[in-house]
């Protein structure tokens, strides 16, 4: 049976137990507060399963995101992740049969690229992806020492103890080449368990999302000096602490950061983004490349899955 996206609330049980039960049974997570996004019931008919037997044996999750660029444009990416088979059904043409519906998907949603994350690249090279886009990750040594402005008071804690307020959403909101959210959606994904916070006024960073980014900080907003106090504090508590940054860096606060993250002796490792695939014709795989992006936006942890 040709993998077929999820219709009923009842699929959704079934499809969400089985996805739960390879990916999460050994977690006291549940994919729905960490994916709030992605696996929710007003989402279901963009997870795609294949039962071929009429039991669940492969599936995956899709997310559609509206990327804003420059100058007004903006692109519609479909984030692709939780991809799982039933040992019992590996190599079986399973997961190659669901990203073939999910190109035919792509297409009727007017989707520009596709986007997900994995190891597994020579598998999805053959499957049109390519590994494209361009991050930073900076590591501390242990001994790193990030200057701060000792004004600024700087709180820590999990997410779910700290809501976001209106002005971290007005900060992550300013960034360019940015995904885009709603204020609705970034109190839902604030709301992802096992996620710590350090905040100012106006600004945050966060380390952690349910069982991914542990010890990672995937995610950080507001006026340079207020981020650089986030760090600092989060440090504190994880001196191995590893920021991830944009490639391509899109603003004088972004700059400011990796500034003094450089001056505070952090390593930097240059990485790909993630395996692409253009669907539309107003993109090309060549506008991902890391030595010549054309589109180099970074898509921020939360939004990953």
């Amino acid at each position: 049976m040709f993998p077929k996206p999820v219709k009923t609330l009842e699929d959704y049980d079934l499809t969400l137990k089985f996805f739960e039960k390879l990916l999460r049974s050994d977690s006291e997570c549940h994919l729905e507060d960490e994916y709030p996004l992605a696996f929710h019931k007003n989402q279901m008919d963009h997870i795609f399963v294949s039962r071929p037997g009429g039991e669940p044996l492969a599936g995956l999750a899709t997310l559609e995101r509206e990327i804003e660029g420059q100058k007004n444009t903006s692109y519609k990416a479909l984030f692709v992740g939780s991809v799982v088979t039933d040992p019992k059904a590996r190599h079986q043409g399973l997961q190659r049969q669901l990203f073939h519906a999910i190109d035919e998907a792509a297409e009727a949603w007017g989707i520009d690229f596709i986007v997900l994350w994995s190891n597994q690249t020579d598998f999805y090279k053959k499957l049109g992806f390519e590994l494209a886009g361009l991050q930073a990750s900076w590591i501390s040594n242990g001994s790193s020492t990030i200057k701060k402005n000792p004004k600024i008071i700087t709180r820590v804690g999990s997410t779910l103890e700290m809501p976001i307020s209106e002005k971290h959403f007005a900060s992550f909101s300013k960034k360019t080449f940015r995904v885009k959210r709603s204020l609705d959606e970034m109190k839902k994904l604030w709301r992802i368990p096992k996620m710590l916070v350090a905040c100012t006024e106006n600004a945050y960073a966060l380390v952690g999302k349910g069982e991914d980014f542990q010890g990672i900080c995937h995610e950080w907003a507001g006026p340079a000096e207020e981020v650089l106090a986030c760090f600092d504090a989060l440090k504190t508590q994880l001196p191995q602490l590893r920021i991830l940054s944009p490639g391509i860096l899109h603003d004088g606060d972004e700059s400011a950061v990796v500034d003094a993250l450089e001056a505070a002796s952090f390593e930097c490792r240059l990485e790909y983004l993630g395996l692409f695939k253009a669907v539309s014709s107003r993109v090309s795989i060549k506008d991902f490349a890391p030595e010549d992006l054309k589109l180099p936006f970074f898509i921020w942890g939360l939004d990953s899955i």
